[in-house]
């Protein structure tokens, strides 16, 4: 028995094992029989030696060589890249398989606080859980409008002890409509929320018009820097404002939100700290109470988009604000004056106002099939964008019959004193434009003194465009100054324009060096110009005796990239 026993006990020894030709275990090629001398206590042993080692073997992996606090980063980055707050999954903790790869990384998403701060009335059992992990992180509560009443009513009830904590809250934006939603969360919205950073008002589809939000949080939410509303609108009296640095207030397409222009500077007079607002289809009305008020000043505002408006109302509204140079963002309804000018956004008197000074890059881009005109550019610090449409019951007209008009209106309104690039563009027409004279674009540079680069860009089916009319003025000398207007002018770009002829380019150039105002790059793309087999069978080497760089390449027109926002 002795020799049996030496005889499993070296056959069950690691280096033994790990010989596997040399094998020769107990009931290995025999019979099944009863357990010899606790074989499989000794092989349950070895299991656990092996799990040991394995987890020894993962701890020697450069993943694991990092410290716990980078590795959190790294499931905390993943948390928030599968867990948006709007997804459907958000507060159930999909991320919790990172728990079962190893000891070390269940260790720390079970024992991290920070990972357990999602909760959500449509998991409650997750809920739960958060709340007992999450120590004493902030929380973010995301009201679901699928959840039960009952489900809602656990978890709000289980998160009111920890108010406190609370940072982030999305509620539908039925829960004001429904009761199943309404009931369970009238003992949290009135209580006060000192740590709450952040309300979203998220959109759901609802029958109803949009609405003002109540009194809610006992009007105690210090902390408050983001509110984001949709189919809801702030009230002065709804929350507290003070610390607010974002403010999104987002109506229905056809159930707009309607304030009148005094309110919303009420709601604006108390933020002192903001820094961003966004309206997106929300109507303002002129009231004759803030014909009395001072500008509001808003020193801290770096964003302002306002869409969806009427152009008088926007301009009105732009004029009543004192505040920095600043990325600016409209779409309005173009309105026409009684002398047929435009109003596009802008107030009249905007170099009063100190709104969008010292432009230095200007595009003027047409979409004349849809009645739409944008003009972007960018101020020395900040861009800028305002797109303006003719209403669909409108009696202005079409776009192509008032373009050269609305163009006036645009460079009489914009200070461009300091400009340096001019684009002008058309992307999609199908009739010629009327009012782009001579006359009218020498009215255009004569406000464009220090313009240095000047392209011009057709997408058009018939030979209509712009070309003809502005090299005309270019190469006018001043009535009075006899001088050539846009001395700096040096970058003239043009595509697919077949209204001009190179014999004009060519003689325009030389006048222009004549005048010691000479042109150094001309890039043009024309049919003309395609399929030739040498170059010195065109008009090109005539064109490069007087203009420096002639080539057939025109750079790329990017529009001026403005900060979004994902609604």
């Amino acid at each position: 028995m002795a020799s049996a026993s030496t005889t499993t006990s070296a056959g069950l020894s690691l280096s033994h094992l790990l010989d596997r030709p040399a094998w020769n275990l107990p009931q290995w090629h025999g019979p099944h029989a009863d357990e010899l001398n606790g074989v499989v206590d000794k092989l349950g042993d070895l299991d656990f030696s092996l799990a040991l080692l394995q987890r020894y073997r993962n701890a020697l992996r450069p993943i694991h060589r990092l410290a716990p606090d980078i590795l959190l980063l790294i499931f905390q980055g993943i948390a928030e890249e599968e867990d948006g707050p709007l997804h459907p999954s958000y507060g159930s903790a999909p991320w919790v398989y990172l728990a079962h790869v190893c000891h070390r990384w269940r260790e720390i998403a079970l024992t991290c606080a920070a990972l357990w701060t999602r909760l959500s009335t449509k998991y409650p059992d997750a809920a739960l859980a958060c709340l007992e992990r999450s120590a004493d992180a902030s929380l973010s509560l995301i009201v679901s409008a699928s959840a039960t009443t009952e489900a809602a009513s656990q978890v709000i009830n289980a998160a009111l002890p920890h108010a406190a904590r609370i940072r982030h809250i999305y509620l539908p934006s039925i829960f004001m409509e429904e009761a199943d939603l309404r009931e369970p969360l009238e003992t949290i919205l009135r209580s006060p929320a000192p740590a709450l950073e952040a309300l979203h008002v998220y959109k759901v589809g609802m029958d109803g018009d949009c609405f003002a939000l109540p009194t809610m949080f006992d009007r105690h939410t210090p902390r408050l820097t983001t509110l984001r509303l949709a189919y809801a609108y702030p009230e002065p009296g709804s929350l507290t404002y003070t610390s607010l640095k974002r403010l999104f207030i987002k109506g229905k397409k056809r159930k707009p939100i309607s304030m009148e222009v005094s309110q919303l500077l009420d709601i604006l007079e108390a933020c002192p700290e903001l820094e961003e607002l966004r309206t997106c289809k929300a109507t303002f009305t002129s009231s004759a109470a803030a014909d009395s008020r001072p500008p509001l000043r808003l020193d801290n505002l770096r964003v302002l988009d306002i869409s969806r408006c009427s152009a008088s109302v926007v301009a009105d509204l732009f004029s009543r604000l004192a505040v920095p140079d600043c990325a600016t963002r409209f779409s309005v309804s173009l309105e026409r004056a009684a002398d047929f000018t435009f109003r596009f956004g802008l107030p009249d008197n905007l170099e009063e106002t100190g709104h969008l000074p010292e432009i230095t890059r200007l595009h003027i881009e047409y979409t004349s099939a849809n009645d739409v005109v944008v003009i972007h550019g960018t101020t020395r610090t900040s861009p800028f964008q305002i797109l303006a449409a003719i209403p669909q019951d409108s009696d202005i007209g079409e776009m192509p019959t008032v373009a050269g008009h609305l163009l006036l209106s645009i460079v009489r309104t914009l200070d461009l004193s300091l400009l340096e690039e001019f684009t002008i563009s058309e992307t999609y027409y199908h009739r010629a434009h009327l009012g782009f004279t001579r006359r009218r674009w020498i009215e255009v540079f004569e406000r464009m003194p220090l313009l240095k680069e000047l392209h011009i860009r057709i997408d058009s089916i018939n030979d209509a465009g712009f070309s003809r009319a502005i090299l005309a003025a270019l190469a006018t000398p001043g009535e009075v100054t006899g001088r050539l207007l846009c001395p700096n002018l040096e970058v003239l770009t043009m595509t697919n324009d077949k209204t001009w002829s190179t014999l004009q380019c060519y003689l325009l150039a030389q006048q222009r060096a004549e005048h010691g105002h000479p042109i150094k790059r001309l890039s043009m793309r024309l049919p003309c110009y395609e399929n030739f087999e040498d170059i010195e069978d065109t008009d090109i080497p005539a064109l490069r005796k007087i203009i420096e760089v002639v080539d057939l390449d025109p750079p790329l027109v990017m529009r001026v990239p403005f900060p979004e926002v994902s609604w």
